[in-house]
C-alpha cells in the first residue's frame, strides 16, 4: 500500500504467513513484521518475505539472472511498475545484462514499454490469443510466456516462426518438459526444477 516492491506469490497473505489480508493493501513495515517460512518447514521460521532490493542485490551478488513478473494489485498497476523498474534501474549491475520484466498484466507492459525502452519484455498468456502476434510486436517483446495447457506443437512452431523466445510454465513433469524442448521451447518455469535435470 506504501509503494515498496516485495516478493510475494499469492493476492493473500494467509497461506504462506502468519498474517491475514489482502497482501496488496498492506504496508512495508506490516510486511516486514511476518513470519513467512514456517509455513513451509519450521526450519524457515521468522524468515521474512523478501524486499525487492534485497533480491535485486542478491542476484547482482551471485551473477545470476532474473524474470521479474509484475503482478500489480488491481488499481495499483502504474505504481507498483514503475517502483519495480526504479529498483531495477537503482540497484542492478551497470555493466549486466538486463533482467527480462513479465507479466499478464497488459497495462504493466505498456507502461514498461514507454518507461523503460531498453527492457527485455515477457509477454505472459494463460489462454490462446489470436492476436498474440500483434500484442507482441505493439510491445516488442523478448519473449512470449504461455501455459503450457495452452501449446500446441504447431503454436510453438508458429512463435518460433516469428523469432521469439517462448518460455512455459508451469511444468512440474520431466516428459512433458521434454516434450515441450523437443517442440522448440526455450525455457520452462518449474516449481522442481531438481527432477527436470
Amino acid at each position: 500500500a506504501d509503494g515498496e516492491p516485495f516478493i510475494f506469490h499469492d493476492d493473500s497473505l494467509k497461506r504462506t504467513t502468519n498474517g491475514t489480508g489482502q497482501f496488496g493493501l498492506m504496508d512495508s513495515s506490516y510486511l516486514r513484521s511476518l513470519d513467512a517460512g514456517s509455513w513451509f518447514s519450521r526450519k524457515y521460521k521468522e524468515e521474512k518475505i523478501p524486499h525487492f532490493k534485497e533480491v535485486l542485490k542478491w542476484l547482482s551478488f551471485s551473477g545470476m539472472q532474473a524474470n521479474i513478473e509484475i503482478k500489480p494489485y488491481p488499481g495499483a498497476v502504474e505504481t507498483t511498475t514503475t517502483a519495480v523498474l526504479s529498483y531495477i534501474h537503482r540497484y542492478w549491475p551497470p555493466k549486466s545484462e538486463l533482467p527480462l520484466v513479465s507479466s499478464f498484466d497488459w497495462e504493466a507492459l505498456v507502461l514498461c514499454r514507454s518507461i523503460a525502452p531498453e527492457m527485455p519484455i515477457g509477454f505472459l498468456l494463460d489462454e490462446w490469443d489470436n492476436h498474440w502476434l500483434a500484442k507482441a510486436k505493439q510491445l516488442e517483446c523478448y519473449s512470449i510466456h504461455f501455459n503450457h495447457e495452452i501449446l500446441t506443437e504447431e503454436r510453438v512452431k508458429a512463435v518460433k516462426e516469428q523469432g521469439y523466445v517462448i518460455c512455459v510454465y508451469t511444468v512440474n513433469n520431466k516428459r512433458l518438459a521434454k516434450k515441450l524442448f523437443d517442440w522448440g521451447v526455450d525455457a520452462v518455469f518449474s516449481d522442481y526444477p531438481d527432477l527436470l535435470k
